[in-house]
């Protein structure tokens, strides 16, 4: 009986499930190697897997030594919990798609600043009380006066860059 429960209590992975997590692994240490420094100072590692990474990071142009690398990292990765590591990541992602969706609605802004002039910048001030009109009206004029392609787009990178700054927090 006390066998039983023992038998019951043990789980068993197949072959094909131990190599999905073995290269699920693998992945993880690709992504780690492809963080900038400051992002990999953030996530919990010990000096084992950053010396793995530096050295994965010096590897040139070498695909068999890059892959067996690779390997060995997710043997590294094998023998910790990787949840801390993969909770870092998501905060990451989540930070960098914030990101990503403040620079979309900025570009939007500043898009719809340049079609519609001051009853944009209106409704941008409406929203967002950190806006600075006179700069802004300023700068669209700037942009409607503009003669070349080129300075309408440096005067358009001038908008939008108040315009993110007024966004950020």
């Amino acid at each position: 009986m006390e066998n039983e429960a023992e038998f019951d209590e043990i789980e068993y992975l197949s072959k094909s499930q131990l190599k999905r997590e073995s290269h699920a692994l693998q992945d993880l240490g690709k992504r780690l190697v492809a963080l900038p420094a400051e992002h990999l100072k953030r996530i919990p590692l010990d000096e084992p897997l950053l010396e793995a990474i530096a050295l994965a990071r010096r590897i040139q142009n070498k695909r068999s030594a890059l892959k067996r690398h690779y390997q060995f990292l997710g043997k590294l990765l094998r023998a910790r919990d990787a949840e801390p590591i993969l909770a870092a990541l998501a905060e990451i992602d989540r930070e960098s798609q914030h990101s990503i969706q403040r620079h979309h609605r900025a570009e939007r802004w500043r898009d719809r600043i340049i079609e519609q002039g001051n009853d944009a910048i209106e409704a941008l001030l409406g929203e967002v009380e950190r806006a600075d009109r006179q700069k802004l009206r300023q700068l669209w004029r700037n942009y409607q006066h503009a003669s070349t392609d080129a300075r309408r787009s440096q005067h358009s990178r001038l908008i939008y860059q108040e315009i993110k700054q007024a966004l950020d927090p």
